[in-house]
């Protein structure tokens, strides 16, 4: 996606976080509920620019990212990685300086025959949040 040709987002920078680990109970097969599994998380938070005036205090912080996600998986077991990228996406949305994001998901030991099994989803704040 070309995310600076979309209107809503013109004026957002465009912070990325990419192939952060965790070790995630997440699966519907019975296999899968027994132990825990990797999962890499990949996210992009676009966020309305501001006067930062190169203090961290007036920026989106980017730690925020780690911590929703990590109060996100306290809710495990999750069954689908559909619903893990819908709660981290509608948690990140929650910070007034969000306006969309991209939240990935890739199991990479799910099938032996590819490096991972995934799912993605791009998110917008309604015009009205």
């Amino acid at each position: 996606m070309t995310w600076y040709l979309v209107p809503e987002l013109r004026h957002c920078r465009r912070i990325i976080l990419r192939d952060i680990e965790r070790e995630i109970f997440i699966g519907a097969y019975e296999h899968e509920k027994q132990a825990p599994q990797p999962v890499l998380l990949n996210i992009e938070v676009y966020v309305r620019t501001q006067a930062e005036d190169d203090q961290l205090e007036k920026a989106y912080n980017y730690d925020l990212v780690l911590q929703t996600i990590d109060r996100v998986l306290k809710e495990q077991p999750f069954a689908l990685q559909e619903t893990l990228v819908d709660k981290i996406a509608h948690s990140l949305l929650r910070h007034p300086l969000v306006k969309a994001v991209l939240v990935r998901s890739e199991k990479t030991q799910a099938y032996s025959t590819a490096t991972s099994a995934g799912i993605e989803i791009f998110k917008m704040k309604e015009a009205h949040d």
